[in-house]
């Protein structure tokens, strides 16, 4: 008897604890039209509307001027694609693989593997462009 009042104890306590750590795992949703926080679709359409003017100023840029003068300014990197692994455009992996040793890599503003809109996919295109043709300039201060 003790001992099916011990099984029923901790089977008792097990359950209850599996039961309340299920609960504190639980993400909260607020429910639509209560507090502050605005639907999914919402924040997406003002994450890509951000990349209107992003994507403007991008393509007034001139990289291969800019790759020049940051060598200039004895500043040596490569400009990547960010995703699930990086890859640095406009370079073969084994061109990158090589020269890498010598010079570090960094992403443009807003290059995410995340995808928010029509107009951040646009940007991320433009973006994709300009490091392919920065880091060609680059590779020969970084060979």
């Amino acid at each position: 008897m003790k001992l099916c009042k011990h099984l029923f104890t901790v089977f008792t306590v097990t359950g209850l604890s599996l039961t309340l750590g299920a609960c504190r795992e639980m993400p909260s949703h607020p429910v639509s039209g209560t507090g502050n926080t605005p639907p999914p679709h919402q924040t997406t359409s003002t994450e890509d509307a951000q990349f209107v003017k992003k994507l403007s100023e991008l393509q007034a840029r001139h990289p291969q001027q800019e790759a020049q003068a940051a060598i200039a300014r004895g500043e040596r990197y490569f400009l990547c694609n960010a995703g699930r692994s990086r890859s640095v455009p406009g370079l073969t992996a084994e061109v990158y693989a090589k020269a890498s040793q010598h010079c570090t890599t960094q992403c443009l503003d807003g290059v995410t593997d995340a995808l928010y809109g029509e107009h951040h996919a646009k940007y991320l295109s433009a973006a994709l462009a300009y490091s392919a043709q920065w880091n060609q300039v680059m590779i020969s201060a970084c060979d």
